[in-house]
Formats: C-alpha cells, structure tokens, sequence
C-alpha cells in the first residue's frame, strides 16, 4: 500500500519537473523506493574531502583557512562602512531627543566635562545635555569672560573685579580682585592666571580658586610692552605673555615666559626669556599641553619649545587676511577669505609640527567656529554645518529652529543643537 502512494507521488512530481530532465527518474529511482539510513561509517566520511581522509593538521589548516576568510570578509565590510560614514556628506537629521530650554537673550553656552554650561550676566549654570539643571550660582557681570581647560572653567569680569572658578561639579570658588580684570586663563588644577589694569602699571597674578596669591609679576609699558594675553600651563608652573611694544612708531610682539617652579627661577620676576618680532602681533597665545606653547598672530602662528629656555620651534605665516581661528589640543586652524565666486572662504588645518593636514574650500556663512570632539563646527542662527579634520564635509543643514549653539555628542553621528525654545539631540542621516 505505502509502495503504491510513493510510486503515485514519484509519478506526480515526475510530471511537475519534466521541464527540467536533467536525468531519468526512471533509470534513478527504479521500482522499489527505499529510505537508506546513514550509517556510522558513512557518518565517518565528514573526515574525507573528495573521498579522501584528511589528517588532523590538514583539517587545522582547513580550519583557519575558513576563520582567516571570515575575518578578512569582516573587515572588508567594517572598512566599507567606515569610509562611507567618513567621506559621506548627511544632509538630514532625526531628533531623537528634546527638552525644553527657554534661556535669556545673550547666553553663551560651553560644553564642560559632558554637561553644559550656560553662562551670562545674571549667573553660570550647570546642566546636563536634556537641560536638567545640576546647580548654579548667582552673580551681576557687565561683560563676563571665559576660559576652559579640560574640566575646569573661570568667568571672569571683563574690567570688574569678580571672579568664579567652576567645574562640571559645582563651584571650586569664588574672589574679588583689588583691581581691573583684562584678561583670564585657569589651569586644570583651577589656579587663575589674570591680567590686571594698574595705570601706568599692569601686573599679571596667580590665585588658587579661593583668591589666594601665589605670584606676581610687574609689567610697565616702558620695559615689557602692553599685555594681550596670557596663558598658564595645564599644572599652573610656567606662564606666557603676550606684550605689544612700540618702538619708533613701530609697533611690535613680544613673547615673554616665566617659570615659577623655584629650581628655574632666574630672578624674583621668575622672567626665563622673551622673543621679540618685529611688525607682529599677538593677540593670542595658549599651551596645546604643557610642552607646547602656541601664539597666533595677524599673520600666522608661531609653535615654541617648552623648556626653561624659549626658542622658536615653527614659524607658519601667510600672505593672506585671517578672517578667523581655532584650535584644540592636536590642530590649529584658520579661515580667509576665497576670490573664488561660488566659495567665499578657505580653510586650513595644521598640526603642531607646521605642517598643513587640510585645505578645504566652502561657501556657508557662519557666526561661531571651533573644534570639538575631533570635528571642525560651524553654525549661524539658521545652518549647521560638521567638517572632518580630513576635510570631508560630514554634515550640513538649514535648521527648523534659531540655532544658539552646535556641539558634537559622544555617540555614532550624535550632535546637540540649542536652539531658541529646545535643547535637542539629533542623529545625522541621508
């Protein structure tokens, strides 16, 4: 009976695969079916290649051979999809995340240690990337001034008095100085270094976060020059100056540097050297990390050595105008202005050694430009626009809403974007 319903069946599906007769049913199957069991010596033949048996280094080999295949295929697929993420240009974005953020007009915003700061003349506050407010602190500044270094941060009063020291924690401290304020820069230990407006005279002094003295230095038009800037190194041993001196109706840049560890005291000014150049000036100068001093000019930059002793280590100066600059601990940039009709600006990267990395040509308008988290931000009140070191163009799009700030967030095409009602996170897309 089972024989009969097996040939019916057989005969059904002849007719269902005649189109293909690659061989006879007939002659294959014969006329008794039979369902053959596999048996432990057939089994056995998982150890033969080709009905021959292979020995256990050869089944080894065999075995990496397919594991070194696999890996190779892995990575192929991981490299495809890391240089499409790097060299694509995302022209959308998803918010995956809001709050709302109802700020005053003229608030500032500075990303510290993962959370945000939010500065103006009323206060600071801390808060974290959905706008939940960490803590605070009150105050009444004209023109606040800020300074960052890793996860520490000073407000000063622009030619006031007061002074705050904060990290993404809370408040490290707060102190009142005897005199004007110019200009501030902290370490990341929150020692203070500031420049303050004395007549005829202008001193440049070392607070620890609570207002403490630690150093002073007396500078007079006369012999040093007008100070610019100032910068500390990030454990507050050695300082930098920026001077402009006028010599004959020339003006000129000068460079001071000053060790306060006592074994490289040359004298009590603590002064170890100064560079002068001529028809420069320096309206900023910063430490990259504690052996890389780094002064931008009207025309260039200029990297120093970072021992006891100032010497040049690269000068880089260009012919054209600087429109603006910026800077991290690995790069230091500039835009100019661009003849080109369809490209009203060029970009330029450099590293600390002097040489160029990057020059990019682009036409979007921009308010604000700086470096974060390893990518090139650029952001007006409408447009947000993302470049790679590299120079490739990683996002650009209008915006939905007035953009007050644009920053990189840790996380696969993660940004956050402050706008005039909302704190949001969004996540770039085709």
């Amino acid at each position: 009976m089972d024989k009969e319903r097996n040939r019916e069946r057989l005969n059904k599906w002849k007719e269902r695969l005649a189109f293909l007769k690659p061989w006879d049913m007939d002659d294959e199957v014969g006329e008794n079916l039979e369902v053959k069991q596999m048996s432990s010596s057939d089994s056995a033949r998982g150890s033969h290649w080709g009905g021959k048996k292979l020995s256990g280094r050869e089944r080894e080999k065999r075995r990496r051979y397919g594991i070194g295949l696999a890996a190779v295929l892995i990575l192929l697929v991981a490299g495809s999809f890391y240089y499409y993420n790097r060299h694509r240009t995302f022209g959308g974005y998803v918010v995956t995340a809001t709050g709302e953020c109802l700020d005053i007009a003229g608030t500032e915003y500075v990303m510290l240690g993962g959370k945000i700061i939010k500065y103006c003349s009323d206060g600071i506050f801390c808060v974290d990337t959905h706008n939940n407010t960490e803590w605070s602190a009150a105050y009444s500044m004209q023109t606040p001034i800020t300074c960052t270094r890793g996860d520490t941060m000073v407000i000063a009063e622009q030619q006031g008095k007061q002074v705050y020291v904060v990290n993404s924690k809370g408040l490290l401290g707060n102190f009142e100085t005897s005199l004007p304020i110019l200009r501030a820069d902290v370490s990341s230990q929150g020692v203070v270094a500031l420049i303050l407006d004395d007549d005829d005279v202008t001193w440049v002094e070392l607070y620890d976060s609570l207002g403490n003295q630690l150093a002073s230095v007396k500078t007079t038009l006369q012999e040093s020059g007008y100070p610019l800037d100032v910068a500390v190194t990030p454990n507050a041993s050695r300082l930098m100056i920026s001077f402009l001196t006028v010599d004959q109706g020339a003006v000129n840049g000068r460079i001071s540097f000053y060790d306060f560890s006592s074994s490289s005291a040359s004298d009590e000014s603590h002064l170890t050297g100064s560079l002068d150049f001529q028809g420069r000036v320096f309206p900023e100068v910063y430490y990259a990390d504690s052996s890389t001093p780094v002064a931008l000019s009207d025309t260039g930059f200029e990297v120093f050595k970072g021992g006891s002793t100032p010497q040049e280590r690269k000068a880089v100066t260009f012919e054209r105008e600087i429109v603006s600059s910026f800077h991290d601990e690995d790069y230091v940039g500039f835009v100019f202005g661009n003849e080109e009709e369809d490209c009203r600006f060029e970009m330029e990267l450099y590293n600390y050694s002097g040489k160029r990395v990057m020059k990019k040509a682009f036409d979007c308008g921009y308010t604000e430009i700086r470096m974060d988290r390893g990518e090139i931000l650029l952001y007006d009140a409408k447009n947000c626009v993302a470049y790679t070191t590299s120079g490739v163009k990683r996002f650009a799009s209008d915006y939905e809403k007035q953009v007050g700030y644009f920053g990189k967030l840790p996380g696969f095409r993660k940004y956050l974007v402050i706008t005039n009602d909302s704190m949001d996170h969004i996540r770039i897309s085709d």
